[in-house]
């Protein structure tokens, strides 16, 4: 007897460890106060992606470079140009350079491939996107704030976020009520500069806008190119005709929702067998 088919259903609704909801930080430029921002990011255990002007380290030394390197550990580095200028108004050579030099100086520094960015003053266009994908940028984010909960882009080189941190503490405090929800969008993509963060009463509200979304076992933290990761890797799952084979070859344990009740991990190489 052939087993029946199409009498379930599938949906790519979960992030690692199952769960439902994503959060996430990005701030550019570089600036001191990066140091105390990441910092407050550890305390709470949330993630951020850091998007630097490489035109500021060309002249440092190894010591600095070092030091560098160290403060982002566990959070991204990310690509914002070399000099910061509008790209839409640059010819399409010098705009290719900012990028590619651009991560080249950050690669040193980081010390792996750096694979994501954001506009300088959000300035983009459909001709700045395809120099970008063939610079090796795989995600940018935009300055265009939803303010709500996202789905992740179908192009990330158009990322828009939710919202910037100064507009954030209400809907974060509005995502947290819906993590039950299985209706509501994903994700919280909330962005800034840290030489925005002034004065004490500004970090005293960056504390309390990061502690609210901090510690959640139904929140997945993640930098920007690890959200792209996971989507990436869940569109490489194999998935047999009958739908009950489910095959991931790629590095990273991926879920799936089966019949909007049951999660489903699928280790990192390996085949699962639906019942």
């Amino acid at each position: 007897m052939v087993d029946k088919v199409g009498d379930f259903m599938i949906q790519f609704n979960l992030f690692p460890g199952g769960v439902r909801r994503v959060v996430t930080f990005s701030y550019d430029d570089g600036s001191e106060n990066d140091v105390r921002l990441v910092e407050l990011f550890n305390k709470y255990g949330v993630k951020g992606s850091f998007h630097l002007n490489a035109g500021k380290y060309k002249d440092m030394g190894d010591e600095e470079l070092d030091a560098i390197e160290k403060l982002y550990i566990g959070h991204e580095i990310s690509c914002h140009t070399v000099n910061h200028g509008w790209l839409t108004r640059m010819p399409y050579a010098t705009a290719t350079r900012q990028v590619l030099e651009d991560r080249m100086i950050l690669e040193k520094i980081a010390k792996y491939p750096v694979r994501g960015m954001s506009y300088p003053s959000g300035d983009y266009n459909e001709k700045v996107c395809e120099i970008l994908s063939a610079c090796g940028i795989e995600y940018s984010r935009t300055c265009k704030a939803t303010m709500g909960a996202t789905e992740i882009p179908e192009n990330p080189l158009m990322w828009h976020p939710t919202c910037h941190h100064k507009d954030a503490l209400p809907i974060a405090e509005k995502f947290m009520e819906d993590l039950d929800s299985q209706w509501r969008r994903p994700l919280l993509y909330i962005w800034g500069h840290a030489h925005e963060l002034r004065t004490e009463d500004d970090w005293v509200y960056m504390e309390k806008l990061v502690s609210t979304l901090a510690r959640s076992e139904k929140i997945w933290y993640a930098t920007n190119i690890e959200i792209i990761d996971y989507m990436n890797a869940l569109r490489m799952l194999h998935i047999s005709a009958d739908e009950k084979i489910l095959q991931n070859p790629t590095g990273i344990d991926l879920w799936i929702e089966l019949d909007k009740k049951e999660n489903i991990k699928i280790p990192a190489g390996e085949t699962v067998r639906l019942a």
